[in-house]
């Protein structure tokens, strides 16, 4: 039987946490050229112990404020109160890696002042509850600041609309990647390896075109993520912690930032590498959107924020039988895939380029008709209709073992019978 936490526990791995911090001090101190990757994966070891050694203490504190997310046999199918403080950790190893880490560019404090504004909104919504106008207008502002400090995509001729487009993209690009990882947190391990897989492409790609600030920024938060893993994707065991809405917008928020201050390269297919990285996130963000908007659930801006639903791409994992682990694990693949593209791309010419970003298309293309031709119950319905008896019908009873999975919804439960 697993033993709670208790304060005497959570103590003891006090002694880790301050000598998480001294390993901090000693090692970034100015470093020379020679020495930037010793420099840098110290910076991604006191960002994970940080966030590591925190998680106890947040969970602990979540149970105390009662600041838990409560199963309520639809949507949440968590078998027991856990607490959404997980973001807590995740923020403060990140920030306390970066502040030690003291090599700061205009373009990184602004970065870590907007995400600040973004994690404090998601503690609120977190504790309180905030409307889904509410949430979109501090987006809006913070994404705002951003472009007011120069952070915005700067590819648009001005032919095609010059300041306006390229202000017009950033904000849907910002608010569309922390809404998605905000989406896709419905599963254990789900947003928090992610975050870990997009930041180490994104640190591998920036080590190797020599951008030093942003490699500081994508270790520091695959740390910090990687430092949240253990307490919530746990083998056989349900998670201990989850993100939160203050942890998963962080980190939506902080990866589409950071992904506008990278340099990418100099042709239009240089810079769909941020893109083809956190393509999984971009393509359940739309494949939901598309069904739902196609099915009238979702009609306004305020609807797409605050509906919730269970035809996210994960869940559609899990109808056609892997369950939820392998379902992750699966995510986690075709993530490595598309991220090992974006270093081909970053490394070839551009005619190799054009063909590995046209295989990614039709990749995501091939897996979305796959999943809403097996998964999705209109669809489903409407063959059952156009078919006559006993030619091609999709047979429930044979199927019964896919549609009935206890720990996703009926999806098949109202199709009509042969």
């Amino acid at each position: 039987m697993e033993q709670p936490l208790t304060v005497n526990r959570v103590v003891k791995k006090l002694p880790w946490l301050f000598a998480a911090i001294l390993i901090l001090l000693l090692r970034i101190q100015e470093p020379p050229e020679t020495r930037i990757l010793l420099f840098s994966a110290s910076l991604f070891v006191a960002a994970f112990l940080i966030s590591y050694l925190l998680m106890p203490f947040m969970i602990i504190l979540g149970h105390k404020t009662g600041l838990v997310d409560r199963p309520d046999n639809g949507r949440k199918v968590h078998a027991h109160a856990t607490p959404r403080t997980g973001g807590m950790a995740v923020y403060l190893g990140f920030i306390a890696a970066m502040v030690l880490c003291g090599h700061f560019s205009q373009e990184m404090k602004t970065v870590l002042a907007a995400a600040s504004v973004i994690f404090i909104t998601g503690v609120i919504d977190d504790c309180r509850g905030l409307s889904s106008i509410t949430r979109i207008v501090v987006q809006l502002c913070t994404t705002l600041f951003l472009i007011a400090m120069g952070i915005r995509i700067t590819f648009i001729p001005l032919w095609l609309g010059g300041i306006v487009t390229e202000t017009v993209i950033t904000l849907l690009w910002v608010i569309g990647i922390t809404n998605a990882m905000n989406f896709i947190d419905g599963m254990d391990g789900l947003a928090g390896g992610m975050s870990v897989i997009f930041s180490t492409f994104f640190a591998l790609i920036s080590f190797s075109t020599q951008q030093y600030y942003f490699l500081y920024l994508a270790l520091a938060l695959a740390g910090a993520s990687l430092g949240f893993l253990p307490y919530n994707f746990r083998r056989d065991r349900p998670a201990r912690i989850f993100l939160g809405d203050a942890g998963s917008t962080f980190i939506g928020f902080t990866l589409a930032a950071s992904a506008i201050i990278g340099e990418w390269g100099t042709t239009i297919v240089d810079l769909c590498v941020p893109v083809i990285i956190m393509s999984m996130l971009i393509f359940d963000m739309f494949l939901t959107t598309v069904v739902r908007v196609a099915k009238g659930e979702v009609t306004s801006i305020k609807t797409w924020l605050a509906y919730t639903g269970r035809d996210h791409v994960h869940h559609r994992l899990g109808m056609i039988g892997l369950g939820k682990r392998k379902a992750v694990y699966l995510y986690y693949c075709i993530a490595l895939g598309f991220g090992l593209t974006s270093l081909i791309i970053v490394r070839s010419t551009w005619v190799v380029s054009l063909i590995a970003l046209l295989q990614s298309g039709l990749l995501l293309i091939t897996l979305g008709i796959i999943l809403f031709r097996t998964t999705d119950t209109t669809y489903i319905k409407f063959i059952n209709n156009l078919v006559p008896f006993n030619k091609k019908r999709i047979d429930y009873e044979k199927n019964k073992n896919i549609f009935e999975l206890s720990q996703f919804p009926k999806v098949g439960s109202d199709i009509r019978r042969p």
